[in-house]
């Protein structure tokens, strides 16, 4: 891998490469690239690969790759820090919501990443996610380009007007685990109770919830109110029901 890097690097391509499409790169990014190659490989469809003297495909999908975790590192850092009272689940589900194909491809169309993809075919004949890898790859780009501060920075920027827009379908979506494992125990014909196992009243503590179906306890949680606690038993007995049900299946 090592050599066909070094190759590519060496390649006559390389030398003829200019910003072509890309002169409007830098005010979409919000500052001036230092390595114009990685972004005009960030825009390299699969569909006009170059081929290494090893015979590797160059393209963009390493970038993408790569701008695929520095987008996901980026959102977790931002929701890590924004909402201290989230549990780990509601992270989870909060993020996977945001940094999902159909929010890259819109995002990546108010960009105007289309013009600058380079490949085969017309934009317009594509998968729509073709803008979603783009987008992904350009992150990768400021990356490597930039570091990681700037990656996020720009994540940030351009995601975050997202997440708003989003805050009130999610909060429906993605948090309300009391009616998904209500609609679950339903199916399965089992019964559902909560238990508070702990009331903190005025004092400072949490509230802490266990849910019982069928009489078995199968999910604690914890919560600074009772909504809370409820919220995160049930996302916590969710997912042990789950897995319970794969193991059966298998």
């Amino acid at each position: 891998m090592l050599r066909s890097i070094i190759d590519f690097l060496r390649s006559p391509w390389r030398k003829r490469s200019s910003r072509g499409s890309l002169v409007a790169l830098p005010s979409v990014l919000g500052f001036d690239p230092a390595n114009w190659d990685l972004y005009s490989l960030a825009f390299r469809h699969s569909s006009c690969s170059l081929t290494a003297l090893d015979g590797t495909q160059i393209n963009n999908e390493r970038l993408e790759f790569l701008g695929d975790s520095v987008l996901a590192t980026a959102i977790s850092h931002f929701l890590y820090c924004k909402y201290p009272q989230w549990q780990e689940g509601e992270l989870s589900q909060r993020r996977g919501m945001l940094v999902k194909r159909a929010v890259n491809n819109k995002i990546a169309q108010e960009m105007g990443l289309g013009q600058m993809i380079n490949a085969k075919m017309s934009i317009n004949k594509m998968s729509q996610d073709t803008l979603g890898n783009a987008l992904e790859a350009l992150i990768g780009a400021i990356f490597l380009d930039k570091g990681y501060q700037q990656a996020e920075t720009f994540v940030h920027e351009k995601f975050l007007h997202a997440f708003y827009e989003l805050e009130g379908e999610l909060e429906d979506e993605t948090t309300n685990y009391k009616s998904q494992l209500l609609e679950w125990v339903q199916k399965h014909h089992l019964s559902l109770e909560y238990k508070m196992l702990r009331e903190p009243g005025r004092s400072r503590g949490e509230f802490v919830c266990a849910v019982v179906v069928n009489g078995l306890r199968v999910g604690v949680g914890y919560g600074h109110n009772k909504k809370e606690a409820h919220q995160d038993a049930s996302h916590n007995a969710l997912k042990e029901l789950t897995k319970a049900q794969q193991t059966i299946e298998q």
